[in-house]
């Protein structure tokens, strides 16, 4: 019998596929996922459950049971971290966050700014001389804080109630007011306060109602719900608006961001690219989504798509797309890097956090990943093991492997999984046999479990136990009995545990009969 076992070995990589038919991906895509939740593309290969997030800021003043409007990261201006809140009188809206006292100071306005029918603070970081930063937010003008002082932006021809905002070229940019959804308007050269004609500030009409703004390279980059434009040119002397697509547009204005030296946005197909080509002028539009199309037709049916928020975490190739609801499943999109030089992207989702709008920046060579909540709270995500003292729910189920035949029944005996730990962590195996069949038998659940796992040579203390930074890649051997034509193996934590990483798997079965 002992010359009858064979070994089937799979690397975990590839992320959530949806889209492909079963015998497809159980052979020439094992390593990735039929669901994934809460688990991320591991850097050291494989995949790996996320790390969690913690109230590091505390609440912002203002108004009881009133949202975070906005948080920025502006490493050159104060302390580098802002959030904006509804007050509970007064005007002061905008707070920096004070690391010598660790609370928020209230920033004075000018110009009495209402936060009542604000949804969203939108920030813009520039430097024309001195950094600072612009904020809008569709209700009261633009403004800037340069570190000392508030300024609105309402002079000349400058729009009333704009809700975007862009720096490009030595201009800055206002659009989304409400009463000329059509109007893109630019400040004078190097002058964000100065909106008249005579010192070089215009206005144009883009033709559609812009949803988004976006400086990208030598471009500005402006989305509509149907259409993309593109402005060209240094100055108001030779500014030239040009079409990119009539067909396609934004449907989430908060999904535009720059990630991995592009612009993405979500479109009403999924997740697309605005790549420049090697031909001039030309621009490459190809959905980068296709593997998880199903979810965003899920999201069309069920959720507010211009709730969404999202965030890139740069020292991850990583972006975050989530809904103000935690209980509503954001996406994780991250750029896979191999070791034959090759990049891919791959997917998995988010649950359990409430995020109301989000903001990453570099202060020092520290990113900070933040993110404010429908109550008024801001919380540091890349922290901890669990989602503010709430633990982490993390799902992985593989697809079904049938090792060549459908046909065959198989008898299998064990698993082994190949695990990095970055301290004792327990995570729950369960088996599932022949596509969910439910004529089948399932085995039960198993733990695997990292305690009393070796620790580094030159990392761990006079503890025996300590496994900081991770054992040396275990493997976890799991014993199981069943006889089925396919398997599929699926990985559940809910705990406060460290963070792992399952990064292969071999099952070691034997050739049956056909029946």
């Amino acid at each position: 019998m002992a010359d009858n076992l064979r070994t089937f070995a799979t690397a975990c990589q590839g992320g959530l596929v949806l889209n492909q038919d079963p015998l497809t991906q159980g052979s020439q895509s094992p390593g990735t996922a039929l669901r994934m939740i809460n688990y991320e593309p591991a850097l050291n290969g494989g995949y790996r459950r996320i790390s969690g997030f913690t109230n590091t800021y505390g609440e912002v003043p203002g108004e009881a049971d009133t949202p975070v409007l906005g948080v920025h990261v502006a490493a050159d201006v104060n302390d580098g971290i802002f959030a904006a809140r509804k007050p509970a009188s007064g005007s002061n809206y905008l707070h920096k966050w004070n690391n010598s006292t660790s609370s928020w100071d209230a920033i004075t306005t000018s110009g009495s700014p209402t936060m009542v029918g604000v949804s969203r603070v939108r920030f813009e970081s520039f430097n024309w001389g001195a950094p600072k930063f612009a904020m809008a937010d569709g209700i009261n003008p633009a403004s800037t804080w340069d570190g000392t002082t508030y300024t609105q932006l309402n002079g000349g021809q400058a729009p009333s109630a704009p809700s975007l905002v862009a720096a490009f070229n030595n201009h800055l940019f206002l659009a989304g007011d409400p009463s000329e959804p059509f109007n893109l308007y630019f400040s004078a050269p190097v002058d964000e306060t100065d909106w008249t004609p005579a010192s070089g500030a215009g206005v144009i009409n883009v033709g559609f109602k812009i949803v988004q703004l976006k400086a990208f390279r030598n471009e500005l980059y402006i989305f509509g719900a149907n259409n993309i434009k593109r402005l060209v040119g240094n100055n108001i002397a030779d500014f030239v608006l040009q079409n990119v697509t009539s067909n396609l547009g934004c449907v989430a204005p908060d999904s535009v961001v720059e990630f991995n030296g592009d612009i993405i946005f979500l479109a009403p197909d999924g997740i697309r690219p605005v790549t420049g080509t090697d031909r001039i002028g030309d621009i490459e539009l190809a959905t980068l989504s296709k593997p998880i199309q199903s979810i965003f037709e899920d999201y069309t049916a069920n959720e507010d798509l211009a709730t969404i928020t999202t965030v890139v975490v740069k020292k991850k190739s990583q972006f975050r797309f989530f809904f103000a609801n935690q209980d509503s499943l954001g996406i994780i999109g991250a750029i896979r890097r191999s070791g034959q030089g090759g990049t891919g992207f791959e997917f998995s989702q988010l649950v359990g956090m409430e995020v109301n709008c989000a903001a990453s920046g570099y202060i020092g060579d520290e990113e900070f990943v933040i993110h404010g909540d429908g109550s008024g709270y801001v919380y540091r995500q890349e922290v901890g093991n669990d989602f503010n003292n709430n633990p982490i729910f993390s799902l992985f189920q593989t697809p079904f492997f049938y090792m060549d035949d459908p046909a065959l029944r198989k008898t299998f005996y064990d698993i082994d999984t190949y695990m990095r730990a970055e301290g004792e962590v327990r995570v729950v195996l369960a088996v599932e046999f022949d596509y969910s069949n439910p004529e089948t038998s399932v085995s039960s659940d198993y733990t695997l479990s990292t305690a009393g796992a070796a620790a580094y040579y030159d990392k761990a203390t006079y503890d025996s136990t300590d496994i900081y930074d991770g054992n040396p890649s275990p493997v976890e051997s799991t014993n199981i009995s069943g006889s089925a034509k396919s398997m599929a193996i699926r990985y559940v934590t809910n705990s406060t545990d460290p963070s792992h990483t399952i990064q292969a798997i071999t099952i070691t079965y034997g050739l049956g009969d056909r029946r």
